[in-house]
């Protein structure tokens, strides 16, 4: 009774660590998060906007951030350099080329692309207008934007985020055949992200987005990138 006793209990261990093996061999790895040191922003009025005082806009920062470190650069900055405290985010708008995909000569980027940076975010989509819009010529010359990054830098790890304003499906499906692509659509539909009680501002000004949505839009394009293999 003893001797069949034992070979049970032999045969349970054997079985229990047989399952521990196979469990610690199918566990997955620990994602492994992206750090940069050199970021570059192209976007328009809410990565970064003169003051206009036709607007009532009085800020040089994010529209409509209620200050500086409240727009979603600043805040993704401060996010950036818990990872790598010498990252360095420059952010510039290039709503020029939104405007008028077509005719823009992509030599006005030169200066942003010898830059050097390591993550290119473009988060741009808002100015891109649907009356008379050209499906191919707009993809053309996003797919030449990226070649122009990418001519001396293959290893450039770019990141297109979509328009934060609804109705913008005409370009963010575009954006989004060339991944990595972050879609920003959901916050657009939630009207406590935008600036609307903002006092003293156009309107223009309050259909940005406010401090909650910057700051969603900042968590949204830290967890993306920092996820980028």
């Amino acid at each position: 009774m003893k001797i069949v006793y034992r070979l049970v209990l032999i045969v349970f261990i054997a079985l229990s660590f047989y399952s521990c093996k196979k469990d610690s061999n199918n566990q997955q790895p620990d994602a492994v998060t992206q750090t940069y040191h050199n970021v570059l922003i192209l976007g328009n009025s809410i990565t970064y906007a003169t003051a206009d005082g036709n607007l009532g806009w009085k800020g040089n920062w994010g529209m409509a951030a209620s200050a500086p470190e409240k727009d979603y650069v600043h805040l993704l900055t401060k996010s950036l350099q818990t990872l790598a405290a010498d990252c360095k985010v420059q952010a510039f708008n290039i709503s020029p080329f939104e405007f008028d995909y077509k005719n823009y000569n992509l030599d006005n980027l030169q200066t942003y692309r010898d830059l050097k940076p390591d993550l290119l975010i473009l988060r741009i989509g808002e100015n891109v207008q649907p009356t008379n819009f050209d499906a191919v010529a707009f993809e053309q010359k996003y797919t030449a934007l990226l070649s122009y990054f990418k001519s001396t830098n293959p290893n450039l790890k770019i990141l297109a985020v979509s328009s934060f304003w609804t109705g913008r499906d005409y370009v963010d499906q575009i954006m989004a055949k060339y991944p990595p692509y972050l879609s920003l659509a959901y916050l657009g539909t939630d009207l406590s992200n935008y600036a609307l009680d903002m006092p003293n501002v156009d309107y223009a000004v309050q259909t940005h987005p406010g401090d909650k949505g910057m700051q969603a839009i900042a968590d949204a394009i830290y967890k993306k990138a920092t996820t980028i293999k």
